[in-house]
């Protein structure tokens, strides 16, 4: 049975070799470590005005212009790091890349190769515990519709088919594993179905395209989004399912596609699979036009990754909706992927994503925290899992945080991994890029994230959640300290870390 997460760190099944599924990360909803009472809250409405919620102001708490300058964090690890130095060698990422797809400690949440065989059997059992998850959450009232009602009884149905081996492998559109053999079997196509999307793609959950709600019922956060397949992301389409539904997959990511609209190009013929899949590939450093060899042009979203065209430099190339074109990539708008991963790359391409919007499973196009890091990485040539707590797993070496160690020793713990490697903190349902601390030692982060709580005045200690205290929505990626949310329900970020990842030697 698949891992069951608290709902606002996202509902989650992830299959052998299919990578994980994700909805996005949230603030959890309960405090995981006590609150710290001789620090005072930082941010507090007056005495006789504590709202529900609002909008964060533009400038975070204690988080003044400089924090937000690339520069000003490129001088402050120069301090005590070489920039330009490598944390990890080529080789090195490659292990670690190979890790993402290999590693027992990821298990089900690694990352999928896409020309490997269907192990149809490991798939229909992912896919069946996954829909009887749903199946009870629905009859329990614990996913509904936007309004409140019931998610209707002829969607609900969907659930209640099982799913066994037999049907699904009769229409994949895939080479697929004997069973228990670890061999190709005869049946399926002789390669995979493969294409690449052009535009945003939804991913959702269950075998339906309308959303469904936590009871809270925040529009914002669809559970049944999944993930997005983003512009020129390679799409697997695995089999048709109910008429206008196909069963699809990425490298991260796996669920069901709306057939009718999703925006797909052509089957990508097998040297254009080995392009789109291995690389080298060009980073896309803003949203461009580019245009195409021979006439005409497509639309490249910022981050995008398109592979290298044979030729010469400077050629790239582009899935549309005729097929796959070359197009010339010249400039700065264009970086080299794979390149060295030095601190200078990582800051570089963490503040390249500064203001950028949030979005729970990419909705409406933004990205949620675990997507941001997976993106932010991918540009260097880093592959990471798509969730939060397998990101956590996913770095050269992972140290785990007691609840219990106070506050200065968990500050030391961070500047003293921070000097070996590039570091990330988690806590359930969140994940960050470590920067460092700043001129007057405050440890600070960058990440995408959705809101945090401040409390009210008068609140008092051990006051349940939502007593005196708003929820302030930010909604993209920012620089903060890890004060936020203290005296809340919630609690401090620095209390909440429970795992700190680092991608560096551990020695």
């Amino acid at each position: 049975m698949p891992r069951r997460r608290p709902l606002i760190c996202l509902l989650r099944w992830t299959l052998p070799g299919f990578g994980g599924l994700v909805l996005g990360c949230g603030e959890p909803l309960a405090p995981s470590q006590p609150p710290a009472p001789e620090v005072a809250p930082a941010v507090a409405p007056a005495v006789d005005a504590c709202p529900a919620g609002g909008i964060a102001p533009p400038q975070l708490p204690r988080t003044r212009p400089e924090h937000e300058s690339l520069g000003y964090w490129l001088a402050r690890t120069a301090e005590f790091a070489d920039l330009d130095r490598p944390v990890l060698g080529a080789a090195e990422v490659r292990a670690l890349n190979s890790a993402s797809q290999r590693s027992r400690a990821l298990g089900f949440a690694a990352r999928a190769d896409l020309r490997a065989p269907i192990d149809v059997v490991a798939l229909a059992s992912g896919l069946q515990a996954r829909v009887g998850f749903l199946r009870e959450r629905f009859s329990g009232g614990k996913l509904v519709q936007l309004d409140g009602s019931p998610v209707p009884a002829e969607l609900q149905a969907r659930y209640a088919v099982e799913i066994t081996p037999t049907e699904l492998a009769a229409d994949m559109r895939a080479p697929l594993l004997a069973p228990g053999t670890g061999a190709q079997g005869r049946s399926g196509p002789p390669e995979p179905e493969l294409r690449v999307a052009l535009d945003l793609i939804p991913i959702h959950c269950g075998p339906q395209i309308e959303p469904y709600y936590a009871p809270s019922r925040d529009p914002d956060f669809d559970r049944n989004l999944c993930s997005m397949a983003r512009a020129q992301e390679v799409v697997q389409v695995l089999r048709p399912w109910g008429g206008e539904l196909l069963l699809a997959r990425t490298s991260y990511v796996v669920g069901w596609i709306d057939g009718r609209s999703a925006a797909l190009s052509p089957p990508l013929a097998p040297a254009e699979v080995r392009a789109f899949l291995d690389g080298p590939h060009r980073r896309v450093g803003q949203d461009l036009i580019l245009p195409l060899e021979g006439g005409g042009s497509q639309a490249l979203p910022f981050a995008s990754l398109v592979p290298a065209a044979p030729g010469g430099p400077g050629r790239v190339l582009v899935a549309t909706a005729e097929g796959v074109r070359t197009g010339l990539a010249e400039g700065p708008a264009f970086a080299e992927v794979p390149r060295p991963l030095t601190r200078r790359a990582v800051l570089t391409e963490a503040f390249a994503y500064l203001g950028q919007a949030y979005g729970w499973g990419d909705r409406a196009g933004g990205r949620d925290c675990s997507r941001y890091l997976m993106d932010l990485f991918a540009g260097l040539g880093v592959t990471l899992p798509r969730h939060t707590s397998d990101q956590a797993l996913a770095g050269s070496y992972v140290v785990e945080v007691p609840a219990e160690l106070p506050e200065p020793a968990r500050q030391a713990l961070l500047d003293e991994h921070n000097r070996r490697g590039i570091v990330l903190l988690h806590f359930p349902g969140h994940i960050m890029l470590y920067l460092g601390r700043d001129a007057g030692g405050a440890p600070m982060a960058i990440h995408s994230f959705a809101e945090f709580l401040v409390p009210c005045a008068g609140r008092a200690k051990g006051a349940p959640a939502g007593e005196r205290e708003t929820l302030l929505k930010v909604d993209g990626v920012h620089v903060s300290d890890l004060e936020l949310g203290r005296g809340t329900s919630r609690t401090a970020f620095i209390q909440r870390i429970t795992k700190v990842t680092v991608l560096g030697p551990a020695r």
